[in-house]
């Protein structure tokens, strides 16, 4: 027996298939993982934030306090001024224990819910400083934190003394205490504005850190997809190189007259018969007068021909059908067999016989291709050299949502048609690898189109021409929609939408270099809620957060748009009014907001009202830099909050 008739054992398919199922599963876990992690790390790193805009809230309040403790020096304002410090040395309390020896977890949830932090948070926070505390983002976060507390010791100080002397109003003395607490609310501001950078800058690290891993992750599942899906059209070429021997073979045998044609009769008489047939069953041409077809089949086999003679008697012919003929040695012989009466006799007929061995050999290789197409968790597609669909497995339907019948036969065109670059490139792929892989959108029922990862392949013969085109199609809407959600959690607040801290920063300098260069002025607007604790305090947390988002909402309303808002945190709002020419614009936007924050919100069951203090700052008089315009904006909120006749102000320099 020659190499080429010895039979060969393909490389079990299913074995690759499961590869690729555990490769896919396991990178989603991977996956999943991650994305776990960094929801956590960043709710810590959102909950730390939020820590910020109480703590800093609660100084600036305690200066404020103390300033009018200055002004009127009375035992309930000084009672105030200790109360707004609360949150603050809770905060204090918390770290402190976690950076004893052997952190004191309970004293540090203790002193962050005393703060005003959600229970939800502080296990998170907690595990972030002690996982992350030598993680250099953290560590600066940490160090700015504990100069701050410092700060605060200095103010709580000032504030005793300042109780305890009780220097008389227009004295140097009073004079002395209003530089130093000018000083140090200037000093703990900056702090503010640097903590939250660090822990910007550190949600960005592990944003940017979890994405390259996750394209890492990808990376590898392409690389062993790759690889495996190469073995696997390698399999298929050897499969179809099999089928196209076997039908070459078949029609040789038909073209040399070797069908075995017999003459039979209804009772198993054997008129006559040809060489091909006798040859096939071993007999020679005189054992021929003695030869039965009936006796010839095995028992397993006539109620086959049993039904095929039922046809034949209502209709003249059967259809063909398979069955068994015992050869002279006694082994089974399968065959394929069609009849049809002789016209006029009611008893004899003609009947082919095609030796049915290698096409039963054919049928197993064609099962196991379509075992190795329908189990693909991925879309397979094969085209024939003009690029009309062959055949498509169960996968690909169900990813276009397209029919199996109306793809067959039709023409496929790899990549967007559209999209002439990439047309070329899929080309000279093709052209000088012989094969192609990259990111693309395929058109599928609903009119849309589909992000995949395209894995096309060309299948050559011998003498290197195309024979077939096999294009393995993987679903990315996931990966994609995960990639967009990644870079909106980096840069939008998840409450109201509004951009973040980060990005408004990133916005306001674009703005500034703008303004400068084009000689406009351009405002900035920090907006703080006057009534919204309370609200926290009596209704919770959750309407505090719908009350929120319709405040987002009506700021949106108030500016044009091409201005930005941003939330900072807890209650505070900041507005970029940029290309206006004059300051009365500004203040005419400023009172829009007034007058819209001060109309009545419709909560649930609940009818709320908060309104605003806003401070104005305007570039290029008050600053040239985004965080001098945020120090000025922030003075001139809290004169807006002190004022009893107003509110909104305009920062004035000292000078």
């Amino acid at each position: 027996m020659s190499s080429r008739e010895q039979h060969i054992n393909p490389t079990p398919m299913k074995r690759h298939v499961r590869q690729i199922v555990w490769l896919l599963l396991a990178v989603s876990v991977v996956l999943a993982s991650l994305s776990y992690l960094q929801a956590q790390a960043l709710g810590a790193v959102r909950a730390y934030v939020h820590g910020e805009s109480q703590w800093a809230k609660g100084q600036k309040d305690a200066v404020l306090q103390l300033y009018r403790y200055i002004s009127d020096p009375a035992d309930a304002t000084y009672a105030a001024f200790e109360h707004a410090l609360r949150v603050n040395l809770s905060y204090r309390q918390g770290r402190l224990a976690l950076q004893q020896p052997e952190p004191d977890w309970t004293t540090a949830r203790a002193g962050f819910l005393a703060a005003g932090s959600h229970p939800d948070d502080v296990d998170n926070m907690i595990r972030m400083f002690l996982w992350f505390g030598e993680v250099r983002y953290m560590k600066q976060a940490i160090a700015i934190w504990v100069e701050g507390d410092q700060h605060i010791e200095r103010l709580q100080a000032l504030a005793q003394s300042l109780r305890v002397d009780r220097p008389p109003a227009g004295s140097a003395a009073l004079a002395g205490y209003l530089s130093e607490l000018e000083r140090l609310h200037r000093k703990l501001h900056e702090l503010e504005l640097a903590f939250s950078r660090e822990l910007n800058a550190g949600a960005r690290w592990i944003s940017a850190t979890v994405v390259a891993l996750n394209f890492v992750v990808l990376l590898v599942m392409i690389l062993l997809a790759g690889g495996i899906s190469r073995q696997v059209i390698g399999e298929i070429g050897q499969t179809e190189s099999r089928l196209r021997e076997s039908e070459s073979r078949f029609r040789a045998l038909y073209d040399s007259d070797l069908i075995g044609i017999i003459s039979w009769g209804m009772n198993g008489e054997m008129y006559d018969a040809n060489d091909a047939f006798l040859k096939l069953l071993g007999y020679s041409r005189a054992e021929l007068p003695q030869l039965n077809w009936l006796q010839m089949t095995p028992p397993e086999s006539l109620p086959d021909d049993e039904r095929a003679l039922q046809q034949v008697s209502e209709r003249g012919y059967c259809d063909p059908f398979a069955k068994y003929f015992l050869h002279k040695d006694g082994h089974p012989v399968a065959v394929l067999v069609g009849g049809a009466l002789i016209t006029n006799r009611q008893n004899q007929g003609m009947a082919f016989v095609l030796d049915r061995s290698k096409e039963r050999q054919m049928e197993d290789q064609l099962r196991q291709a379509a075992t190795v197409l329908d189990a693909s968790l991925d879309g397979v597609l094969i085209a024939d050299r003009g690029r009309r669909i062959l055949t498509v497995n169960d996968a690909y339907c169900r990813m276009t949502g397209l029919a199996r019948d109306a793809l067959v036969g039709s023409s496929v065109h790899f990549g967007r048609a559209q999209q002439a670059d990439e047309t070329a490139q899929i080309e000279a792929g093709l052209a000088t690898n012989g094969y192609w892989q990259g990111d693309t959108l395929i058109h599928v029922a609903s009119g849309e189109y589909l992000p995949v990862r395209v894995s096309l392949s060309a299948v050559h013969d011998d003498a290197g021409a195309v024979l077939h085109y096999v294009a393995v199609f993987t679903d990315i809407s996931v990966r994609q929609a995960l990639e967009r959600e990644l870079k909106n959690l980096a840069h939008f607040d998840p409450l109201t939408g509004l951009a973040n801290r980060s990005l408004f920063s990133d916005r306001l300098d674009t703005a500034l270099s703008r303004a400068q260069r084009n000689r406009r002025l351009c405002a900035l607007l920090f907006i703080d809620l006057d009534k919204f604790k309370p609200v926290n305090d009596q209704f919770g947390h959750a309407v505090g957060d719908q009350l929120l988002q319709q405040v987002a909402q009506r700021l949106k309303t108030s500016v044009r748009e091409s201005d930005t808002v941003g939330r900072l945190g807890g209650d505070e709002f900041v507005a970029i009014i940029e290309g206006v020419e004059r300051e009365d614009a500004v203040i005419h936007i400023a009172e829009k907001m007034i007058a819209l924050l001060g109309e009545p919100f419709e909560v649930g069951e609940h009818i709320l009202r908060v309104g605003c203090s806003i401070g104005i700052s305007i570039f290029p008089q008050h600053g040239d830099t985004g965080g001098t315009l945020m120090r000025a904006a922030d003075i001139a909120m809290y004169a807006a909050k002190a004022a009893p006749d107003r509110q909104y102000y305009v920062f004035t320099s000292p000078n």
